[in-house]
């Protein structure tokens, strides 16, 4: 899946300054790297000059511009942006407003008012352009703008539509993936499900998977946002989840390597990706009652050893016992509905192997650790075992595997892949 990906190369600050509405107007204009700051290069020129701002666009390149217009005067005049020279616009060239600007591109403005207008240069031709944009203003009553000889006011509007984040395409497959995705968990959050289904990406030159879209926030009552949560295909091995046996995941072992050393050895690019996120770590008293709705319930709850914290604000943890739960599909003998019927510390029988073997986060070779701490024990913490069953061990045990968990920022997007193993969706 690829997405035409618009980068923007400039911003254009464009001010008006006007000697007076019945004389011939002045421009200052002033282009800066990156924002309205910190400008490298400014000059000033009547309006009648021909030179104007330049812009270069290199064939197939796309450019888009921020021009702020500003009226310092004490009356309301007209503006407008021209660009020179005429001849530039072809069939394979779009000068436009860009559709979200904020302002019109043309139109009044008021004493003191900020006009902000984002325009859009495509060039889908062979060659090189260079163009420069005017601006052309004039006084309320005085007619229509006058618009100097080979100068072209931008009258055109185009479309673009903003580009769907990480967490808004995966949610926009679930309807033709029925088989592979489901939303039946109490909060209706987009999830994977199956033995094996096309839910790889590449993330740090390795594979990982997606567990699905979650709202979730990144601070203590901060707002929450839909982002992707994935998880490494291959474990990091089999390791204590606290030396200390302290089911604390504040304090855990486990969670300063994951955070410390393990995140340290991920690219610089990928660790843009991963955002703080406010985990849940509500417990269960035991395993008895695992489903993996009352897991789901339990772990968005209070139900903690006494002085245990409820909730953690960091990048990387683990997968919780309901994600291991809600990822399976069933089988023929037992089907979806009654695995999620079923305790989870029963999927190791016999008679619902459906549920172990139609699950991608069984891993047959290695149990594997939880986030989620077993409430009536100051040092158990729940697994997925690898007979396929949920349920607890002590916490400086070494004899379970962990496999890295974090939630991607909401704004990251898939630029590219079909999310198999052969061709994983990418990340940008």
């Amino acid at each position: 899946m690829k997405k035409k990906e618009i980068i923007i190369l400039a911003i254009l600050v464009v001010s008006l300054i006007t000697v007076s509405l019945y004389q011939t107007l002045a421009t200052d204009i002033t282009m800066n790297k990156t924002n309205g700051t910190n400008a490298d290069l400014s000059f000033t020129f009547d309006i009648t000059d021909q030179t104007g701002r330049v812009v270069n666009v290199k064939a197939g390149a796309t450019k888009i511009l921020d021009v702020f217009v500003t009226n310092p005067n004490n009356g309301t005049i007209k503006y407008g942006i021209a660009y020179t020279p005429s001849t530039v616009k072809t069939d394979d060239i779009t000068i436009a407003q860009l559709n979200t600007s904020k302002d019109a591109v043309s139109g009044l403005i008021n004493k003191d008012e900020r006009k902000q207008i984002t325009l859009i240069i495509i060039n889908n031709g062979t060659s090189d352009i260079t163009l420069s944009l005017v601006a052309v203003t004039g006084y309320e009553h005085g007619g229509d703008l006058i618009v100097p000889d080979n100068h072209t006011l931008i009258t055109e509007s185009y479309e673009i539509e903003e580009p769907m984040t990480s967490a808004e395409y995966i949610e926009s497959l679930l309807p033709s993936n029925p088989t592979t995705m489901n939303n039946d968990d109490p909060d209706g959050n987009v999830r994977y499900m199956g033995a094996d289904p096309n839910n790889y990406v590449s993330f740090n030159n390795e594979l990982w998977r997606i567990i699905g879209v979650f709202d979730v926030a990144s601070t203590d009552g901060g707002p929450t946002e839909k982002r992707l949560k994935i998880i490494r295909n291959e474990s990091l091995g089999q390791i204590a989840w606290d030396s200390g046996n302290v089911n604390d995941w504040t304090l855990a072992s486990l969670q300063e390597y994951l955070n410390g050393d393990y995140y340290n050895s991920i690219d610089s690019t990928s660790q843009s990706l991963i955002g703080d996120t406010y985990w849940n770590l509500g417990g269960m008293r035991s395993s008895s009652n695992g489903l993996a709705s009352h897991f789901y319930k339990n772990e968005r709850g209070t139900m903690v050893h006494s002085g245990r914290p409820t909730y953690w604000i960091g990048k990387i943890g683990l997968m919780y016992p309901s994600d291991y739960g809600y990822a399976t599909s069933g089988g023929t003998t037992t089907n979806r509905t009654s695995c999620l019927a079923k305790e989870m510390y029963s999927w190791n029988s016999s008679s619902y192997s459906d549920c172990k073997n139609n699950d991608y986060l069984y891993n047959s070779s290695s149990s594997q650790w939880t986030i989620s701490p077993d409430s009536s024990l100051s040092s158990n913490v729940f697994r997925v075992g690898f007979s396929g069953y949920v349920n607890r061990n002590h916490a400086y045990l070494s004899s379970s595997s962990a496999s890295p968990v974090f939630y991607l920022k909401s704004t990251v997007e898939i630029t590219g892949g079909e999310g198999t193993s052969s061709s994983p969706y990418t990340l940008g």
